[in-house]
């Protein structure tokens, strides 16, 4: 089965149709680094929340929450386990950085249905971890990989210091890497410029979900994508799964 983000009002009559397809919504006001969101009466799937909330945050996702007709969640912050753990719904733990073991990872099975494996690492560690784990997991595919994230308002603000034109989605670079920026009212969010491409790991088992997140997509290449795994016309990088990222302190090729 497939999970897709829903990154273009326009492709949805188009993935609905398929019965291996579940869809993700990104949820407005509780996500950041999308242009596209949904109020909670236009999602009829998975909803997703992918910031930090406070105490006043959680308390308007629970009564949101309340007032929905979803199949589950994708989420990240663990405060939303309590306020869900009595919905009838699937629950999936989107930890991002650090999902990157068994050990951990088969905990926090303990208090939800699946979690998002780390594309933080290699090939073998990803398979590894997934034939290890007590409960299918959910393997990201293809997508930009997430850098880092901050509930500041850094475009905002470097904009603002350098008497610059206000713009929420750019690309930026440091020599010759290049990076995306995308930022709203709660936060930054910084990705690779290339696309992840781990379609390597589709002949994996023990897997609820294969998530596709086609973010800044046009229709044509989303359903090439997410259809038939056709990257063609799109760049593309297997990121870290053939180079791993741990190092001694102090090596200077790290």
């Amino acid at each position: 089965m497939k999970l897709v983000t829903v990154t273009n009002i326009s492709i949805l009559n188009d993935l609905r149709e398929y019965h291996d397809i579940r869809l993700v919504y990104p949820l407005k006001s509780f996500c950041v680094g999308y242009d596209v969101e949904f109020d909670i009466e236009q999602i009829d799937d998975f909803v997703l929340v992918n910031r930090i909330l406070d105490d006043s945050d959680l308390d308007k996702l629970e009564d949101v929450l309340k007032l929905s007709h979803i199949n589950g969640i994708v989420f990240d912050d663990l405060g939303i386990i309590d306020i869900v753990k009595d919905l009838n719904i699937t629950k999936i733990l989107l930890l991002d950085h650090l999902a990157t073991n068994t050990v951990s990872i088969n905990y926090y099975l303990d208090y939800v249905d699946s979690v998002v494996v780390s594309n933080d690492l290699t090939e073998e560690e990803i398979r590894e971890i997934v034939n290890n784990s007590k409960k299918p997991l959910v393997v990201n595919v293809f997508g930009l990989k997430t850098l880092m994230y901050s509930r500041r308002k850094l475009l905002t603000n470097y904009q603002t210091f350098h008497n610059l034109d206000s713009e929420n989605n750019i690309t930026a670079s440091i020599d010759d890497k290049k990076f995306r920026i995308v930022e709203n009212e709660y936060g930054t969010k910084f990705y690779a410029n290339n696309y992840y491409n781990a379609t390597s790991l589709l002949d994996l088992d023990n897997v609820l979900y294969f998530w596709y997140d086609p973010i800044f997509l046009d229709n044509e290449k989303i359903k090439s994508v997410v259809l038939n795994n056709n990257l063609d016309g799109i760049n593309v990088d297997p990121l870290f799964l053939d180079k791993a990222t741990v190092y001694k302190v102090g090596d200077l090729d790290a």
